[in-house]
């Protein structure tokens, strides 16, 4: 629909908007969260395979993303996200008038997209370290976390000789490089928030055609998918891989090849896999929160009790089910006893009430267990 409005207002087709941009943002931000959240789910299960990945998680997850935005970016012009919605990178400085991404495009983008959130995510876990968290930063350094703080050594202790001095004073050069680094890094980290906040309102306003600071270092834009583009993708077919080398009879080169192929295409299904399990997340979020699923948690309604059988001392049940037992007519004002047998209100109401037993079946019987019949006729 934005580009169709775009067609029609005369304004650029081929630039993405604003939403499409932090579409792609967002998505790549929420996959680590969600691949965290399983790894720790399955490392509960299975500890002893999974809890040393959990703990490098970021580093076992970047190398993951180093291979998959690797093969989009060679492959098809851009990362997994920007690929997933339609949209590459070409370079703004053409080189012999082709603006595909060159060697040193894809290792620039790679740098941004997965050492950099790497390096951003590490800086900002060891300010928490040396903050003392979030309680100290707001109420002072007396309500930092245990074992956050450490006092700076003492003059006479640095003054020390020996490899214990040596110690004392590498210990009081990292004391100050803490310092000096937990009094930069929120003005670093407020400019590096700031950059991409501006250039996304220069964006928005088509001030400019690049939509981070980083692409504009790059020298690279971000540009809706044309129709030549994805009759280029029909026509390069999925599972074709620039690894593969040409066929020579060689098994080594075959089982190259084979597991080239088998890497490609397991990187081009993803595409497909990410919408393929949202849709699945989805439907099971509808599922647990629907009718038929607490229908089919639910126990099963325990059968009926055994009707009890007539006593041989009690009275005998009439051959026609519409008589009363006690008093031999036809039923008025039916009214259950708590064996099951009807009978009349105010006989079997008496009967109880006198003998406190079921006449026929004489078992124990109170005069609040009698239940009242009635019939739509």
């Amino acid at each position: 629909m934005e580009f169709m409005s775009d067609m029609l207002s005369g304004a650029d087709s081929g630039k993405p908007s604003l939403f499409e941009i932090v579409a792609q943002h967002k998505m790549s931000d929420l996959i680590e969260p969600a691949l965290r959240h399983v790894t720790s789910v399955y490392a509960h299960r299975y500890p002893r395979y999974l809890v040393r990945i959990l703990n490098w998680h970021e580093e076992v997850y970047a190398a993951i993303m180093l291979l998959v935005e690797r093969h989009y970016l060679r492959a098809y012009g851009g990362s997994f996200a920007e690929h997933f919605y339609g949209t590459k990178r070409v370079r703004t400085r053409k080189i012999r008038g082709d603006s595909s991404l060159t060697r040193g495009d894809v290792w620039g983008s790679l740098a941004l997209l997965v050492g950099l959130p790497l390096v951003k995510s590490r800086l900002d876990q060891y300010y928490e370290k040396i903050s003392g968290g979030a309680a100290a930063r707001l109420l002072g350094s007396s309500f930092a976390q245990v074992g956050q703080s450490q006092d700076p050594p003492s003059e006479s202790a640095s003054s020390g000789s020996g490899l214990y001095g040596v110690r004392r004073r590498f210990l009081a050069l990292r004391l100050s490089v803490e310092r000096l680094f937990k009094l930069c890094y929120p003005h670093v980290n407020f400019v590096y928030h700031a950059a991409t906040a501006l250039y996304y309102a220069a964006y928005m306003f088509d001030r400019t055609d690049y939509n981070s600071p980083w692409l504009h270092i790059l020298g690279l834009q971000v540009r809706r998918l044309s129709a030549a583009d994805y009759r280029a993708m029909d026509e390069r077919g999925s599972g074709t891989s620039d690894l593969a080398a040409p066929a020579n009879g060689s098994p080594i080169r075959f089982a190259r090849n084979m597991v080239a192929y088998l890497l490609s295409g397991g990187l081009d299904f993803l595409k497909v896999l990410l919408p393929l399990s949202i849709f699945f997340y989805r439907f099971l979020e509808w599922w647990h929160r629907s009718d038929f699923h607490k229908k089919i948690q639910m126990a099963p309604p325990p059968p009926p009790p055994m009707p009890l059988k007539p006593h041989p001392d009690g009275l005998a049940v009439p051959l026609d089910q519409a008589l009363c037992p006690i008093c031999n007519e036809t039923r008025t004002n039916p009214a259950a006893a708590p064996s099951g047998y009807v009978y009349c209100y105010p006989c079997i109401f008496n009967h109880i009430s006198e003998k406190h037993t079921c006449p026929i079946t004489l078992a124990a019987a109170h005069v609040s267990g009698i239940r009242k019949l009635y019939s739509d006729s």
